[in-house]
């Protein structure tokens, strides 16, 4: 397994999705993913990687564009840790979503 797992999700209106992640023990993580709006990807959109201070983002941790295919990657990152997403394109929130590695 390469240190990127690779994974698409598309909620539904209003919809959380909960992801966990389990990294062999001792390798980091990483985090692959795309963004679409259910028919085509975005590109261009802001995505945000912020640790967790219970049910709120806490501090800014990374945060990267899509690219042409509408993907981005954050890592390494520690395993066991709470991770929130955000997904913004002009300046509209797109996606949230909460991953534990």
């Amino acid at each position: 397994m390469s240190s990127f797992a690779k994974f698409y999700f598309r909620p539904s209106k209003g919809e959380k999705i909960h992801t966990v992640v389990i990294p062999k023990e001792d390798e980091s993580c990483g985090i692959f993913g795309k963004v679409s709006d259910g028919e085509r990807v975005v590109r261009g959109a802001l995505v945000l990687l912020f640790e967790t201070e219970g049910q709120e983002a806490g501090r800014l941790l990374a945060s990267n564009i899509t690219d042409e295919d509408g993907q981005f990657a954050f890592g390494p990152l520690k395993a066991g840790e709470l991770y929130l997403i955000k997904v913004y394109k002009d300046s509209l929130k797109l996606r949230e979503l909460e991953i534990t590695v």
